[in-house]
């Protein structure tokens, strides 16, 4: 008998997760060297909105969200599929912490501006 399919028993999320997250953190100096898997799931994300990826940093700490920024603003220029523009995970990174009280430095933003050539990072489309 041939078995059907569940679409419930799906293990990919369409949201993005704390732990997968963390570890995308871990690889922000290298996005190349996470598995192929992770990455499909990172690239899949990407069109999350920005409520979904709240949820997700709320038990990140800010030193580690910083890191994802990193990591996907590397991944953009260095992986097929990160292309985001206006809607990269790196923005969703700075307006969760300036919603939070906790801007990151002037540094860190130069720092994150000379990784990349999206013009909209660090702080997205003005006019959105």
């Amino acid at each position: 008998m041939i078995g059907q399919w569940d679409p419930s028993a799906t293990t990919t999320s369409n949201q993005p997760e704390t732990k997968t997250l963390l570890l995308l953190a871990q690889h922000s100096a290298e996005p190349t060297k996470v598995d192929d898997e992770t990455l499909q799931r990172a690239i899949l994300w990407i069109k999350s909105p920005a409520t979904q990826w709240e949820k997700a940093f709320v038990d990140i700490s800010d030193d580690a969200l910083l890191q994802l920024s990193f990591f996907y603003v590397r991944a953009e220029m260095k992986l097929s599929g990160f292309e985001a523009g206006a809607s990269s995970p790196a923005i969703y990174v700075f307006r969760y912490l300036k919603s939070q009280g906790r801007k990151p430095s002037k540094d860190i933003v130069k720092a994150l501006k000379a990784e990349t050539d999206n013009r909209f990072i660090p702080h997205g489309d003005v006019l959105s």
